[in-house]
């Protein structure tokens, strides 16, 4: 919303049409950045996308930018037929400045789980 000459932030605070569920606020560098497993409009499950990231400043909380695709489910080894689900990221910035995404990867066809961990020296490149 706008109000003026700058944005408000409002709730929720993404488009619309963007389904981030699990999303995980954290400040780096003078931005905030919300790590989130992805929903599809109109889904029959939960979080079948890959992790996204958005980011906005920190004194400005109405102008989020989309920062893309940051893991793509496809990078877990126990998952590179995509067949399986991404929940709850999570990430944070180690002594050694890199930062480190957890996942949780759900497979379905086994009932079975994982936690898995990737790491990346940008806040929100690929990791």
């Amino acid at each position: 919303m706008k109000h003026g000459d700058k944005m408000l932030a409002v709730n929720p605070y993404l488009p619309s049409w963007e389904y981030v569920p699990d999303g995980e606020p954290h400040v780096y560098n003078g931005r905030v950045y919300v790590y989130g497993s992805h929903d599809w409009f109109g889904g029959c499950v939960y979080c079948p996308g890959d992790y996204v990231g958005w980011s906005a400043p920190e004194d400005d909380l109405g102008n989020w930018r989309y920062e893309g695709v940051i893991y793509e489910k496809t990078q877990d080894p126990l998952n590179r037929d995509g067949s399986a689900c991404l929940y709850a990221p999570d990430v944070t910035k180690g002594p050694d400045g890199r930062y480190y995404s957890m996942a949780m990867c759900i497979i379905r066809m086994v009932r079975s789980w994982g936690v898995g961990r990737a790491t990346s020296r940008s806040s929100i490149r690929a990791y």
